[in-house]
């Protein structure tokens, strides 16, 4: 990625139409969206990390709400970029940049634009700060709305590396319990391998594209080798042919073959929540 630009599929996609339906309000100190299960009594949580746009991305609230109504939990999505998120108008900015019938004049701007949206999201996001701040909030949610429910998480590009790390179970709320009992994360972005993935210890789902520009195949495979040596049935990474990096967020639902992969991601999601949330693994 060049200093001076987002790389392209980290920033462009499709911003979707859909009208979240749960509220806002504040959880132990930040800002979240909340969607409730239309059963009242959740299953469990399931806290989403969020890609590059944050906590107030439509998408990712929709995508919230589903995950709710499926699989009947409680879900959060907090602000954990302390409102340093990429806003959702660099959606078609970079649609301007990239576009072929754009000249040079035309493509400026909005590179502009983007570059100045996104390097301050990298610097404030970065992982000495933005770690200890998700951390923080999990090891409250466990003292508290989750003491007796099962927490999953489930993070997106930027948030599959925290999802990753906290999978790890390296520390424990006050109460003795382990922060999450299973991750899911859709095109991690910054993996490091194969620390991150050997280091896990918690059930976790990996969705991934074949053509993703950050997990690539020869990470894919590293992954796949980790996991084959490790308990059976824990772990898992479901490949989407022709799929690129955000295409379980941001993928265009006019086009049938990215509609129909970002809803089996989705599906995925539940299912991998639903079998281990029930179990408190």
């Amino acid at each position: 990625m060049a200093a001076s630009m987002p790389c392209q599929d980290c920033v462009t996609g499709t911003l979707h139409g859909g009208t979240p339906s749960g509220k806002v309000i504040t959880l132990h100190g930040l800002p979240a969206y909340v969607a409730e299960p239309p059963a009242g009594s959740p299953e469990g949580i399931v806290v989403i990390i969020p890609d590059a746009f944050g906590w107030e991305l439509p998408n990712t609230r929709v995508l919230a709400d589903s995950y709710a109504k499926k699989g009947n939990f409680r879900v959060y999505v907090p602000d954990f970029m302390d409102g340093h998120s990429v806003t959702p108008d660099l959606l078609t900015s970079m649609d301007k940049v990239m576009a072929d019938d754009q000249g040079i004049l035309g493509k400026i701007l909005p590179g502009v634009r983007a570059a100045s949206n996104f390097l301050p999201f990298m610097y404030y996001n970065r992982l000495a700060i933005t770690k200890p701040r998700v951390f923080n909030f999990f090891i409250a949610l466990r003292d508290n709305e989750a003491a007796n429910l099962p927490v999953g998480t489930a993070g997106f590009c930027w948030g599959g590396k925290l999802v990753t790390l906290l999978c790890h179970d390296s520390e424990k709320a006050p109460n003795g319990k382990s922060l999450v009992d299973a991750g899911f994360t859709a095109h991690p972005s910054g993996l490091t391998l194969p620390d991150d993935v050997d280091s896990v210890r918690k059930p976790l789902s990996i969705a991934n594209g074949t053509l993703d520009f950050q997990l690539t195949m020869p990470g894919v495979k590293q992954v796949q080798e980790i996991f084959e040596k490790k308990e059976k049935g824990r772990y898992e990474i479901v490949l989407y042919e022709g799929a690129k990096h955000g295409f379980a967020v941001r993928g265009n639902p006019k086009v049938e073959r990215e509609l129909k992969q970002g809803l089996e991601a989705e599906d995925q999601a539940v299912v991998w929540f639903t079998k281990w949330l029930g179990t408190s693994a």
